[in-house]
């Protein structure tokens, strides 16, 4: 089973300061035909509210208000776990952003974190195989090229949506 997944994170203001989680959502599929099997989606409240920043916010549109009675990192991280441990992990970035951020996560709460089968990511995976026929492969870019709408820069929709351009992809590809 493959396990696409995105992160929405806090954007550090200062230097030194880290990335906090603010959306977590998967999609489990099947590794033949990309069937989806399992879905998850949550807001993730930071350890302090005021982590929430403007840029953060005109980055994902998660406004503070918004994560007041979100459950925290340590209470979601048993089902991440479950969700990630085992499985190829895949998504847009995932090796330069997503991973990073689930390890940190994980280091926050002093918790080992889940060990991925292995990587699909599909940011340098279609600027090998796919080049620069959709411009800077970026998730947003990509969906405007297939036609499937505005990136929403919400977790679960952004990996409906890089499922969805990896098939178009190969489809293209394959054709």
């Amino acid at each position: 089973e493959i396990v696409f997944y995105d992160v929405e994170t806090t954007v550090p203001e200062v230097k030194g300061q880290g990335y906090e989680i603010l959306e977590f959502g998967a999609v489990v599929v099947s590794a033949r035909g990309l069937e989806e099997l399992d879905s998850f989606t949550t807001l993730v409240r930071p350890s302090s509210l005021a982590l929430v920043s403007p840029r953060s916010v005109s980055c994902n549109g998660i406004v503070q208000d918004s994560l007041v009675g979100a459950p925290s990192f340590l209470e979601i991280a048993d089902r991440v776990h479950a969700l990630l441990h085992g499985r190829v992990w895949a998504g847009h970035n995932i090796l330069r952003f997503d991973n990073l951020r689930i390890k940190e996560a994980f280091a926050s709460i002093g918790r080992a974190g889940p060990e991925a089968a292995g990587h699909i990511d599909t940011f340098p995976l279609l600027r090998k195989s796919f080049g620069q026929r959709a411009g800077n492969l970026k998730m947003a870019t990509l969906a405007s090229y297939f036609g499937l709408g505005k990136q929403e820069h919400r977790s679960l929709a952004d990996v409906r949506m890089n499922i969805e351009v990896l098939k178009l992809c190969a489809t293209v590809l394959f054709l």
